[in-house]
């Protein structure tokens, strides 16, 4: 049997076209199959990517018992969360105020009409772990739909109800004490030990990280930029950084990072390659440029497919979680032959824990400690190292099968990995001409890569992508695209944010790690203001205040939104005389660290479309020079690298 997601576009989607269940998609004929029916809907919500909705998918939805249940009982709906994260958040939500679970896989239950009346994540088929067997589940359910209907309806009432109080929040006054107490909510929650939030499983917080930083950047409290590199270190030396191929797996199960559940995700990759670029900007670690490079290198190398960059890399590979990743001493010392005894100390293979019985790399050793065990500098301490990965790489390569790729085309997943490569590029060298290639096709046609409707966030990370082109190429074809875009992007816009999509009113702020698309909005839209492109609405800025303080770590990205807002962002124009100064300020103004700043590389024809206050300042000075302005402040003309290094500084 072939079911109807033979044809879907998703990847995830046909990889269960062979199931005995009758999958439909999200789709209006689904919910009305339903209503005519008279049947309730289950709902599972996966990845391509995620270990546990193929387990799932394995114990429960390829068992033809299941099948028949759900076949004759129930409408079954499958989504790829990447494909519909507006659909996705939505479920979550109601799910999680239900149950107080989230995650993937979901699985939720639904009345017809769309209302979700019961849903958790994993559920095995037979009672174990604590949990209910999923087939004893669904004959429950089904005895309830049948017998005591209006309990179930009176479950899915009030998720609705209780959805659309938290929405309603009340509008408070934004101050910098509001952006302090986000901070001091994080730091009290910070692990001193091990780096990061919370003391268990951890994903990377990249908007905690960047938050943090600033404060550093606003108050020169060093404690904060401590922080940051405290957890950064930690988590590139930890396993769940790659220590052979580069690029960072989504999560680690553990509080030392040292095992990852391990999927590799665009988005999560991108995000963390400009967390590391702000923090190197800051810092100058070597380490922490080697993890840039490193990163950048793996998206380029094992995540570009034609037409832009693959969405994501499954966690399994040959039926092994984690096998392409993993290692056993024999394949070690293959790899390594006379460095193999380097190689066992300086990535913890003897301490390390075991996955399906192999061993996962970690670095047990700095950069530092390393030029003391060689008795060599630096420089040639970095060349062994690169070595000994690129051993391990090549042997990997050769001798086992690579994770399936999940290659569909996201307009989202593309925009953040096209802006974190492009940025980087500065600094590295690489990745401009593939970013540029993808961030090229952004454009506001109102059609997403690969297809289908465009989400609020693609238009967000979209203008984001543009706005960052404008910024390292000069070209104004790239403010013009991003104008376009965010002309799209503002359709979203309510009294409350930007909402998921034109199919929801959720207006999602809060980051899930990843950083919320409303976040991305507001960093573009400040960036467009203080460029005097676009107006702004300072009504929002009581609205994040409002949210923020709800749950402190999951609104960092809006925090250091509100923080710009209050405390001012950073504009940087460099006027282009023609002459060879202005690479050089230009340069310096992209790789010099700031909060929030756009940095804008004109010719004097251009004038025109300067705020007023700096257009009347352009009298000022002569050849190429450049004009920085924070908050309400701006410079006379600077004409010195080093000078823009020292007001963008204070």
């Amino acid at each position: 049997m072939v079911n109807r997601l033979a044809n879907a576009t998703s990847t995830y989607l046909r990889e269960s076209a062979d199931q005995p269940v009758d999958w439909h998609t999200w789709s209006e004929e689904a919910f009305r199959k339903a209503k005519e029916e008279d049947k309730p809907i289950l709902v599972d919500v996966g990845a391509s990517w995620c270990h546990w909705c193929h387990v799932m998918d394995q114990q429960n939805y390829s068992d033809p018992e299941v099948a028949r249940i759900l076949n004759e009982y129930f409408i079954p709906i499958k989504v790829d969360r990447d494909e519909m994260p507006d659909v996705d958040r939505k479920l979550q939500q109601a799910v999680s105020a239900m149950t107080g679970e989230g995650g993937w896989p979901l699985t939720a239950f639904l009345t017809p009409e769309g209302k979700v009346f019961f849903g958790g994540t994993y559920f095995p088929p037979e009672d174990m772990y604590g949990k209910v067997g999923f087939k004893r589940l669904l004959w429950q359910i089904v005895k309830i739909w049948k017998e005591e209907r209006e309990k179930l309806n009176v479950a899915a009432n009030t998720v609705v109800r209780f959805l659309a109080e938290s929405r309603e929040v009340e509008e408070l006054e934004p101050t910098p004490e509001v952006v302090d107490q986000v901070i001091n909510f994080i730091i009290s929650n910070f692990d001193l030990e091990e780096g990061g939030l919370g003391n268990g499983m951890k994903f990377p917080h990249p908007t905690v990280d960047e938050l943090l930083l600033s404060q550093w950047f606003r108050t020169r409290d060093n404690s904060y930029r401590k922080l940051v590199s405290f957890t950064l270190t930690k988590m590139y030396f930890g396993g769940i950084f790659d220590q052979v191929g580069g690029g960072f797996h989504r999560y680690s199960v553990d509080r030392e990072w040292w095992v990852p559940h391990f999927e590799k995700l665009g988005v999560d990759n991108a995000e963390l390659l400009l967390d590391y670029f702000s923090a190197y900007l800051e810092t100058k670690d070597p380490e922490f440029l080697d993890c840039i490079s490193m990163t950048s290198s793996f998206l380029l190398r094992d995540m570009k497919v034609e037409g832009g960059f693959a969405n994501s890399l499954d966690a399994d590979s040959e039926g092994v979680e984690g096998k392409y990743y993993t290692w056993t001493e024999g394949e070690l010392q293959e790899a390594l032959g006379d460095d193999f005894q380097l190689g066992i100390w300086l990535f913890s293979f003897r301490a390390s824990p075991e996955v399906e019985g192999r061993k996962v790399l970690k670095r047990s050793a700095s950069l530092y400690e390393l030029t003391r065990r060689l008795s060599t500098d630096q420089f040639e301490a970095q060349k062994k190292l690169s070595e000994l990965r690129e051993r391990l790489r090549k042997y990997r390569e050769e001798s086992r099968k690579k994770p399936n790729v999940d290659d569909n085309l996201y307009t989202y997943t593309n925009s953040r990995i096209g802006e974190a490569l492009l940025l980087t590029s500065v600094i590295l060298g690489q990745g401009a001409r593939e970013a540029l290639g993808v961030i090229d096709k952004l454009n506001s046609a109102g059609r997403r890569l690969g297809g289908g409707e465009p989400l609020m966030e693609d238009y967000a990370a979209s203008a984001s992508a543009l706005l960052s082109a404008y910024e390292v190429t000069g070209r104004i074809n790239y403010l013009d695209s991003a104008l376009r875009v965010w002309d799209r992007l503002f359709s979203f816009k309510t009294s409350q944010g930007f909402v998921d999509s034109a199919r929801s009113d959720e207006v999602t702020m809060a980051d899930t790690p990843n950083e919320s698309p409303n976040s991305i909005a507001l960093k573009t839209w400040i960036k467009l203001w203080i460029g005097g492109k676009v107006e702004f609405d300072p009504s929002i800025a009581k609205v994040i205040t409002s949210r923020i303080l709800t749950n402190p770590p999951f609104y960092a990205g809006v925090a250091g939104s509100l923080d710009a807002i209050l405390r001012g962002a950073a504009h940087v124009v460099v006027i282009d005389e023609g002459d060879s100064k202005a690479d050089s300020l230009h340069r310096s103004a992209l790789s010099i660290y700031h909060p929030l700043k756009l940095v804008e590389r004109v010719t004097p024809d251009r004038k025109d479309e300067l705020p007023p206050p700096l257009r009347a300042m352009l009298s000022y000075g002569t050849g190429s020079r450049a004009y920085v302005c924070v908050g309400n402040t701006c410079s006379l003309p600077v004409y010195e690298a080093e000078k823009v290094r020292t007001l963008l500084s204070h």
